[in-house]
């Protein structure tokens, strides 16, 4: 059953997340720019106009590992926009959805209650890529590069929220099994990484995530390697 979103829609404000904290479970809060968009590790985000700038509300209830929502969230983005045959489009660990080497958008949950996950998506689409070029770690790419006829902003919107939700039900109902069968075409080729903790740098080949959702290293002996996901501050591809 699709679900019917309540939608926001805001012509500036400085995060989406701010904006969602105000408003129940099923509500999309969108904005034509924002001003102090933030990542991982409150990291710099821009939000400039053009781009697919929105914080999605989900209802919590149940035990679950709610701490793999981002991975909920980016299997829903990649499957949504699977149909265009994009290629490249790729999931990078734990919250970017990539196309070949470029960064197209990136996730954030936040928890304003107990109850609720606000799931944060920023999409390069229409915006002006170019002037993000030295402002970010990736070079970024856009949507509307990529796809000969790009969806409206409204529509695709509708489109990612549509899957999220679809995503976000089968995870509340089946819990992780529902999850990794989705994930495990979504990594792309294993790629080499370093995953960078406060104690230790571990090198290795991308090998997808355990059930915890916690990165797997294959290393040069061919072993493989769980890295507590929690431990991880960042898991850079060395290519």
């Amino acid at each position: 059953m699709k679900r019917d979103w309540q939608t926001v829609e805001l012509e500036t404000c400085d995060s989406t997340f701010t904006e969602a904290r105000r408003h129940p479970a099923w509500t999309i809060v969108a904005t034509k720019s924002q001003t102090n968009g933030r990542g991982r590790f409150n990291r710099a985000w821009f939000g400039e106009e053009g781009g697919l700038w929105m914080s999605c509300n989900l209802p919590l209830q149940g035990e679950r590992p709610w701490g793999l929502l981002p991975l909920v969230a980016g299997a829903a983005l990649f499957r949504a926009l699977a149909p265009f045959r994009i290629a490249g489009l790729r999931l990078r660990w734990p919250n970017d959805l990539m196309v070949r080497r470029g960064k197209l958008a990136g996730i954030l949950v936040e928890r304003p209650a107990a109850d609720l996950a606000s799931v944060g998506i920023g999409m390069n689409v229409f915006n002006n890529v170019l002037s993000l070029h030295g402002r970010t770690t990736d070079v970024p790419v856009r949507l509307a590069d990529l796809v000969p006829e790009c969806p409206p902003l409204p529509q695709l919107r509708a489109l990612l929220a549509d899957a999220l939700a679809e995503t976000f039900e089968a995870f509340a109902g089946r819990g992780v099994a529902a999850l990794l069968p989705l994930l495990e075409p979504a990594w792309g080729p294993s790629l080499p990484v370093v995953a960078i903790t406060d104690e230790s740098r571990i090198c290795g080949f991308f090998h997808g995530i355990c059930e915890d959702g916690s990165p797997i290293l294959r290393r040069a002996d061919g072993s493989l390697l769980a890295v507590p996901g929690i431990s991880v501050n960042a898991l850079r591809e060395l290519v």
